[in-house]
């Protein structure tokens, strides 16, 4: 029975560990912290249960497909909840719902701009053929070789999945309402880019927005790390927390053992890395076996980073939804001082999540509310208190303003998250919050490579390499790191 070290407990590290373990590998999974999950992991102190990152569950099929591999469905696992609506969106003079129903939608849209709703029709109408041929065609190539592109079914569409054209000019082929417009684009920040470097081709996630909805595991997001992790124990995968890989010794091209932070050495035939990519080529390989050198690493556009806070309320907000998009500011600007000024950004855009909406068990009582608020800054950017502290009052005010209500007063728990935090529990390059940005030269077979091209036994999943950020690419990618392993170990 060949054996398989997984490092680092995310979700594609957890994905993989169930795909390995049915096909007959002895697996463990090492991670540094308390509990799998990486990013999807949560906490819980006086009654009120926070998700310490991920809180939207698009394309539920990529969950379910899953989980159907092994037999099992969502539904043994967690109880899945589509919200309606989807979210909100707060503008600066306006607000807008974006229902659940899609003919609710397009009558939304209508409100907004003439003739958006058969618009809206052929856009996503694109999107959709673009998510379907994505999903059929390449989404789980390794990306090894552009090789791996040149089949019929996948040249026959190539060119008609946008990736030439920036999913801003794509758009704009659509709609002229600036609300619209920025409605749409949304997504791309959680792609880790910006929609004027985003491919055309993720237009597609607008589909499965859109056309497949907005969900909610009730518990928590934690639920769904839960349920994965549920699953890789229930297969035979060990599970070891609390232990850091410290070092990788190679020998002839291969790795011997990992060290760990309390001395104990773990031997495997192959090992997946789903710790985070330029942490291991920088801190876990000896110089002369990286890939990719830390000049490499500094030239990639690298996703934001953020500045979370943990709200636990005394009562209830009103005019809030589930997921609220605060785009009562200047989006370009907010974008260019991230990305190309890599400053704090002065009047930022923002999100929050209000759980509790929901599901009451997220809080001590039905009369309390619980609050995720993200802002999107820069990564690398200067992590201080004092800073933080700021924002939070600029955070506040706006949203005071916006659903008419004082909020300062009724905080009986908060916390902060931001880059130093990312850096120390999830080794986050640059404290990133999503990984790799998705521009067209970081997408597909331009991103950093799944196996190891000098270490014989070494392989990668997770958000730098494919398919990219997100829970779904997650998945897949542990799914697809799994299967060049299973190949390779035949050999």
């Amino acid at each position: 029975m060949k054996e398989i070290t997984i490092i680092g407990g995310g979700l594609s590290g957890l994905a993989a560990s169930c795909y390995l373990a049915k096909s007959n590998f002895k697996v463990k999974i090492i991670d540094k912290n308390e509990t799998m999950g990486g990013r999807l992991s949560s906490f819980e102190i006086d009654g009120f249960k926070f998700d310490y990152g991920p809180s939207w569950y698009w394309m539920p099929d990529v969950f379910e497909d899953f989980f159907n591999e092994f037999d099992k469905e969502v539904s043994d696992y967690y109880d899945l909840k589509r919200l309606n609506p989807s979210y909100k969106f707060f503008f600066e003079k306006s607000n807008h719902i974006i229902p659940s129903k899609f003919s609710n939608i397009k009558k939304e849209y209508e409100k907004i701009e003439n003739n958006s709703s058969i618009k809206l029709d052929e856009f996503i109408n694109r999107g959709e053929k673009k998510y379907k041929i994505s999903m059929n065609g390449f989404i789980d190539l390794p990306n090894l070789s552009f090789r791996e592109y040149f089949s019929i079914d996948v040249l026959k569409y190539f060119f008609s999945l946008d990736f030439f054209i920036s999913l801003r000019k794509h758009i704009k082929k659509y709609f002229s309402n600036t609300k619209i417009i920025q409605m749409l684009e949304f997504p791309s920040m959680f792609l880790g880019g910006t929609p004027s470097n985003t491919p055309g081709l993720y237009s597609l996630m607008n589909y499965a927005d859109l056309k497949g909805g907005t969900w909610y595991p009730m518990g928590g997001m934690i639920e769904v790390t839960k349920a994965f992790t549920n699953l890789s124990l229930e297969l035979g995968v060990e599970h070891i927390n609390n232990i850091e890989i410290k070092k990788l010794m190679i020998d002839n091209s291969s790795i011997v053992e990992a060290k760990s932070s309390i001395g104990k050495n773990f031997k495997s035939d192959f090992f997946l890395c789903c710790a985070e990519y330029p942490f291991v080529q920088n801190n876990l390989i000896e110089k002369k076996y990286r890939t990719y050198s830390r000049n490499y690493w500094s030239k990639r556009k690298v996703a934001p980073s953020a500045l979370i806070f943990y709200l636990g309320l005394s009562e209830k907000i009103k005019n809030f939804e589930h997921h609220n998009l605060f785009f009562d500011n200047d989006f370009d600007k907010h974008l260019d001082e991230i990305f190309v000024q890599k400053k704090w950004p002065e009047d930022p855009l923002f999100y929050v999540c209000c759980p509790s909406k929901t599901d009451s068990s997220t809080v001590p009582s039905p009369k309390h509310e619980n609050l995720f608020i993200l802002v999107p800054i820069g990564s690398g950017s200067l992590d201080e208190e004092k800073i933080r502290n700021i924002y939070f009052k600029k955070i506040l005010r706006r949203i005071e303003s916006k659903v008419k209500q004082k909020i300062e007063d009724k905080i009986i728990f908060k916390k902060s998250f931001c880059v130093n935090d990312f850096k120390n529990r999830y080794n986050a390059y640059n404290g990133n919050a999503y990984g790799l940005a998705n521009t067209l030269f970081q997408t597909a077979i331009f991103k950093p490579k799944m196996k190891d091209a000098k270490i014989k036994n070494l392989y990668y999943s997770g958000h730098f390499t494919v398919p990219g950020p997100g829970l779904p690419p997650a998945i897949i990618s542990g799914k697809i790191a799994s299967k060049q392993i299973i190949k390779d170990a035949q050999i």
